[in-house]
C-alpha cells in the first residue's frame, strides 16, 4: 500500500475527471435532438469539436501552470470549478426558449476546459512509479475511465422509466428523466461525435436502447489483470499495442456494409425520431447497413480490450521515453496531439457521414489504422528498448 497509495489517489481523481465526458459521449445526441429540432448531426459534430478545443487550449494551460508552482493541487481545483459551472449551467438548459443546442455547445466546451487537467494525473502516475510499475499503474487508470463509462450508463439505465420529459423536480423547467439524471451523477463525481447519429439513424435505436450498451466490463477486467496478475511485467507493450491495432483493423473490414451481408436503412419514424430522415441523410435509399449484432460485438472488442490496450501501451511507452524529468508540459504536449486529432475528426466525420454516409469513413479510418501499424512494426527494434 504504501507504494501504491499515491497511485491509488490519481487513479481515483482519473474516474472522477472522466465522469462527466463518460456520461455525455453517447446520450447526448438524442437529448440534443429531442430539445432542440434545429439540431443537426453536423452541428453536433461541432459541438464535440468545441469540447475538444476547450481540453486541447487548457490541458497546456494547467500543465504549464503545475509547472511553475511544483504543484497540481491548485490547477486540478480550478478545473474541476470550471465543471461545476458547466453542469449548473446545463441544468438550466431547457429555460432558454430557443436555439438551445447552443448553450449546449458552450456547456461542452466549459466541459473540455475543465477535463485540461486530465495530463496533470498522467505525468503525476509517470513521477510516483517505477518502471515496472508503470504499466500497470496505466492500465488502472485505463480502468478508471472505463469505469467511469460504465457508471453513466448503469445511471441512466435506472432511470430508462422515466422517458423525456419525465418528473418536474422544479416547476416548470427541471425535470428528472433518462437524460437529465447524468448531470445529477456530475455532482456526485464532479467514434463519439458520429455514434448517436449512426445509432438511431442506421439502426433506428432509440434513446433509451442507446444507453444501454455497456462495454466497459471486459476492458475493466483487463485492468484488474493487470493488476493482479502482474501481466505488466509480462506482456510487451511493444506487442499488445500493434495487436490491439490489428484487432481495431479487423473489426473495420469486418463490419462493413457489403452488399451481400447488408440491409437497406431502417424508415424514419417521426413520432421516436430514430431511422433514416431522407431530408437530412440524401443517401437514405441507396446505402445499407451493417447486422446490428456483429456492428456491437466488434464495438465491444475494440472498446473493450484493443482501444484500452493501445492506450496503456502507448501511456507505458511514452512516459519512460521522456525520462525521469516533470512531465507535466510533455503529457500534455501528448493529450494535446490526441486532442487535435479528436477535433477535426468529428467535424469531418459529422460532415462526411451527412453527406455520403458511413462507408467513406470506415475507409479512411481502416486506411490511417493499417499506415499506423506499418509504422509502428518498421519501428520495432528502436521501440522495443522501452518495454
Amino acid at each position: 500500500w504504501a507504494e501504491w497509495k499515491r497511485t491509488v489517489v490519481a487513479i481515483a481523481l482519473t474516474f472522477l475527471c472522466n465522469v462527466e465526458s463518460s456520461m455525455l459521449a453517447m446520450g447526448e445526441w438524442p437529448y440534443m435532438s429531442t430539445i432542440d429540432e434545429d439540431a443537426t448531426s453536423s452541428f453536433f459534430g461541432y459541438a464535440t469539436a468545441a469540447n475538444k478545443a476547450g481540453h486541447v487550449s487548457f490541458a497546456f494551460v494547467f500543465a504549464v501552470w503545475a509547472h511553475n508552482i511544483s504543484s497540481i493541487k491548485i490547477p486540478m481545483l480550478a478545473g474541476r470549478c470550471v465543471t461545476l459551472v458547466a453542469a449548473v449551467m446545463y441544468i438550466f438548459v431547457e429555460f432558454i426558449p430557443s436555439n438551445r443546442r447552443w448553450w449546449m455547445l458552450v456547456c461542452y466546451l466549459l466541459f473540455g476546459i475543465g477535463f485540461g487537467t486530465s495530463p496533470l494525473l498522467r505525468s503525476y502516475i509517470a513521477r510516483v512509479t517505477t518502471d515496472e510499475q508503470r504499466s500497470t499503474a496505466y492500465a488502472l487508470q485505463n480502468g478508471a475511465m472505463v469505469l467511469s463509462v460504465i457508471v453513466g450508463p448503469i445511471a441512466q439505465l435506472a432511470f430508462s422509466g422515466l422517458p423525456y420529459p419525465g418528473v418536474t423536480v422544479i416547476p416548470p423547467n427541471i425535470k428528472l428523466n433518462i437524460y437529465t439524471e447524468m448531470i445529477s451523477q456530475l455532482f456526485n463525481a464532479t467514434m463519439p461525435a458520429i455514434a448517436g447519429p449512426m445509432l438511431t439513424s442506421m439502426f433506428a435505436l432509440t434513446g433509451q436502447q442507446i444507453v444501454v450498451i455497456i462495454v466497459g466490463l471486459v476492458a475493466l477486467g483487463l485492468s484488474i489483470a493487470f493488476f493482479l496478475c502482474k501481466l505488466g511485467r509480462r506482456v510487451s507493450c511493444v506487442a499488445l499495442f500493434a495487436f490491439s491495432n490489428i484487432i481495431v483493423i479487423a473489426g473495420y473490414i469486418f463490419t462493413f456494409p457489403y452488399p451481400f451481408v447488408s440491409a437497406p436503412m431502417q424508415p424514419y419514424n417521426a413520432t421516436t425520431r430514430t431511422g433514416c430522415n431522407p431530408l437530412e441523410y440524401s443517401w437514405c435509399d441507396s446505402a445499407l447497413v451493417m447486422n446490428l449484432i456483429a456492428w456491437i460485438v466488434v464495438l465491444v472488442i475494440c472498446s473493450a480490450f484493443a482501444l484500452p490496450s493501445a492506450a496503456m501501451s502507448l501511456d507505458t511507452i511514452y512516459s519512460k521515453m521522456i525520462g525521469n524529468i516533470d512531465q507535466n508540459v510533455m503529457q500534455s504536449l501528448f493529450v494535446i496531439a490526441d486532442d487535435v486529432i479528436q477535433i477535426v475528426g468529428p467535424i469531418f466525420g459529422s460532415a462526411v457521414f451527412t453527406a455520403i454516409g458511413i462507408n467513406f469513413i470506415y475507409i479512411i479510418n481502416g486506411s490511417i489504422y493499417i499506415l499506423g501499424t506499418v509504422m509502428w512494426l518498421a519501428a520495432w527494434k528502436w521501440l522495443k528498448h522501452y518495454n
